[in-house]
């Protein structure tokens, strides 16, 4: 049986971020996902847009690996962070300038983010599923089983990460989850030669969320097979009833070019866990924070983000990140995107290296001890700690990017 220090379960944003804190920091981490490609959502699901990792009073209010990961989204695609966020001269964000924020090509960012994980020294096992987990006597996470072509493999850490995005590997180890409704709004991409969309790509090319006539709107929960089936086969319904409406004259300049390759669900599930981010503490401090996640809506103030909910309550030996975090209500809005899943990985990471090195449970490690540690990589903890992204010199790789 092959040992890592850590393991992280899911190659979306999250488990990119969080392999590559680890690794970093020198630790044998092996990378898990699916499907054939790294990043999850927001490539595989076509949401191409890296959201703001800025406040309402205009700061940078996450840095560090979420901030690469914003700057490394241009390298293969026609955006570019606007001139206001220290980007190129004209730059154009594919969304609004007011925000730092940037859209990429869903393409692109595969291969940039294989490259991340490729330099970092993390081991990646691509188009392999995790099918069974083994906890010891005191529900602490030992093992788990993967699944690749047709072969199985046993695999023990030190510490792993449940960046899953519907929290599998926790659930299939006994913690309680909580699911929510989910949107059905299909983002596809199409060939539009006649309308320009709201979501541009590039000339006719864009991104279209669906909206499609005599479809049941109903947002279902997905934690079953039989739910997140019934969700994918909906997904595909509203795709077709959007071009059924269409002549076959109109269907001729406006059609699809790509596919979402897995569900569009954006709330699976939460982890129980030993704290909660509810509704309503935007803008407040929290001593044990990590983090800091924009609100990506409108101009708001953002939400700190308790050690805590990363912690799952029922099993040790375990993180999770990204939107299975113990985030509720309108947090989850928050906490279910690409900013805070990349700065909730980058936590988990750092977290499980601390773990591994010290032989200590995640819960048992020291806030203080892990916030220092993320601060020394440029973490910001706080929202008052955040910064005017012009005041901050940026590194040489950012420079290759023509970022001024």
């Amino acid at each position: 049986m092959k040992h890592y220090d850590i393991v992280v379960c899911g190659g979306g944003i999250a488990g990119v971020a969080a392999a590559l804190a680890a690794a970093r920091r020198g630790r044998k981490v092996l990378l898990v996902e699916k499907q054939s490609v790294l990043g999850g959502l927001a490539t595989s699901g076509l949401i191409y847009i890296y959201l703001p990792i800025s406040d309402d009073h205009d700061n940078i209010i996450a840095s560090s690996i979420t901030e690469e990961l914003l700057i490394n989204c241009q390298e293969y695609g026609p955006f570019s962070l606007a001139e206001k966020w220290g980007g190129t001269q004209d730059g154009n964000p594919g969304n609004q300038r007011d925000a730092c924020l940037c859209c990429f090509s869903p393409a692109g960012y595969m291969l940039t983010l294989d490259r991340m994980i490729r330099d970092s020294g993390a081991e990646l096992r691509l188009e392999t599923t995790v099918t069974g987990v083994r906890c010891d006597g005191n529900n602490n996470l030992k093992e788990i089983e993967i699944f690749c072509g047709c072969e199985k493999e046993n695999i023990s850490a030190d510490c792993f990460i449940d960046a899953t995005g519907g929290a599998y590997v926790l659930r299939m180890a006994g913690n309680k989850v909580f699911p929510e409704v989910n949107y059905h709004t299909p983002w596809i991409m199409e060939l539009n030669r006649k309308n320009a969309a709201k979501y541009h790509f590039t000339e006719n090319l864009h991104i279209q969320p669906i909206k499609a006539p005599d479809v049941d709107g109903s947002m279902p929960q997905v934690l079953s097979a039989a739910e997140l089936q019934e969700f994918l086969r909906r997904q595909f319904r509203e795709i077709r009833a959007y071009y059924d409406a269409m002549t076959p004259e109109e269907r001729k300049v406006n059609y699809p070019v790509h596919l979402p390759a897995m569900p569009q669900t954006r709330k699976i599930a939460r982890i129980d866990a030993l704290a909660e981010i509810r509704s309503q503490e935007a803008g407040l401090r929290v001593e044990d924070s990590i983090g800091v996640a924009a609100d990506w809506r409108e101009k708001a103030p953002a939400w700190e983000t308790p050690y805590g909910a990363l912690l799952p309550r029922q099993v040790g030996n375990a993180l999770a990140a990204g939107r299975c975090i113990n985030s509720s209500g309108d947090a989850w809005e928050i906490f279910r995107v690409i900013p805070a899943a990349a700065m909730t990985g980058e936590a988990a990471g750092v977290a499980a290296a601390i773990s591994s090195e010290q032989n200590l449970s995640p819960a048992a490690i020291p806030v203080s001890a892990l916030q220092h540690e993320l601060q020394k990589t440029g973490g910001i903890m706080h929202i008052d700690n955040g910064y005017p992204l012009k005041t901050k010199e940026l590194s040489d790789d950012k420079k290759d990017l023509n970022i001024k």
